[in-house]
């Protein structure tokens, strides 16, 4: 065969060789198809039961979970009439009110260590009854302190004014602590009127605390 031939068939095999290489590099291929992760930071978390609120239709704030409302002692009393078979604490106290913040973590552990058996409330009285302050304007500072509490408990800001509401329950001041019964009726109320708790006044720990474990254990023994 002559060289001009070879030459032909040489160049008749490059061309048929590289036009099968090209037609396979053109030719899409559809890559497989990744493997569907789900990223737990995205995903939706499950719905939260929303709690029943203590005073339906009361003025609600709520933060990180932790709610607070508008109340008036009325209001409250009716709440605890319905917390039947459980032993209710209100606290009233104030954001001004020294030994009522150093005792505040105190009915907040008191709720946790009894979470079926106790009903913690707090009823605060920053309200004086101003028109230029109205109950609502102090919401923002006492969310921050009941989120930085934790206090997952009853919140209520009183509606009545201080001292309307000393009068009414006969209170000369605050810190005081209301503790009614598994029946719904008053049992102790605690206050620092006279020094039967010395010069430091009641606290959790000392005073309210083995009270209310005293309640408890006498409304676990069978009745006669």
């Amino acid at each position: 065969m002559s060289t001009k031939a070879l030459c032909i068939l040489g160049s008749l095999f490059l061309f048929f060789g590289c036009s099968q290489e090209g037609s396979t590099a053109d030719t899409p291929v559809e890559p497989e198809a990744p493997a569907q992760t789900v990223d737990a930071s995205q995903a939706e978390p499950a719905a939260k039961k929303q709690a029943t609120p203590a005073i339906p239709g009361a003025p609600t704030f709520e933060r990180e979970g932790i709610t607070a409302q508008i109340a008036n002692w009325e209001q409250l009393q009716e709440f605890i009439g319905s917390q039947d078979g459980k032993i209710v604490v209100v606290d009233l106290w104030s954001s001004w009110c020294e030994p009522c913040l150093r005792e505040f973590p105190h009915l907040v552990a008191l709720q946790k260590k009894y979470p079926e058996k106790v009903v913690c409330v707090s009823f605060n009285l920053n309200y004086d009854g101003s028109k230029n302050s109205p109950p609502e304007s102090s919401s923002d500072e006492l969310m921050e302190f009941f989120t930085k509490q934790k206090a997952d408990i009853v919140n209520l800001i009183s509606s009545t004014p201080d001292e309307d509401l000393y009068k009414a329950l006969n209170l000369a001041s605050i810190p005081a602590a209301y503790v009614y019964g598994t029946d719904g009726k008053l049992q102790k109320r605690f206050d620092n009127e006279t020094l039967a708790y010395g010069q430091e006044g009641f606290n959790y720990k000392e005073h309210i605390i083995p009270f209310i474990d005293e309640l408890l254990q006498q409304s676990q023994k069978p009745t006669e």
